[in-house]
């Protein structure tokens, strides 16, 4: 497989998985009544990338909001991903990009980083 992605929709996040550039992204709103219907098999195609990643994978998660019954399924992808660099695997460049006025998102990512022992770097938007 050369690439996955899915569409942005209400309720679930744009999906992007780039295993030839070693890109992904995670994009948009989870709100998902039932996450545990949909994010194993995404799971499963994060897994794939990560069983033969590019020497350098970026990340861009740039999520406005996630329910927090999406929350555990985002942080295990995202856990699941930075173990790739923690293990020497590939290389990790991830950016994660909040809200300023979200101190929900701001105390997640704080809170994920401290769990993980791996530097987040987090950036605001600019506000106009």
């Amino acid at each position: 497989m050369e690439k996955f992605e899915l569409k942005e929709s209400v309720k679930v996040p744009r999906i992007l998985i780039d295993y030839k550039k070693g890109e992904i992204k995670i994009i948009g709103r989870s709100t998902l009544q039932n996450p545990s219907e949909f994010y194993p098999r995404l799971t499963e195609l994060f897994s794939l990338y990560c069983l033969n990643p590019q020497p350098e994978t970026k990340i861009l998660i740039d999520l406005e909001y996630y329910s927090n019954e999406s929350a555990p399924y985002l942080f295990s992808i995202i856990k699941l991903l930075i173990e790739l660099d923690t293990q020497n695997k590939s290389k990790i460049a991830l950016v994660w990009h909040y809200d300023p006025d979200d101190y929900h998102i701001i105390k997640d990512i704080n809170s994920l980083s401290s769990q993980l022992n791996y530097k987040i770097n987090a950036y605001a938007y600019e506000l106009i």
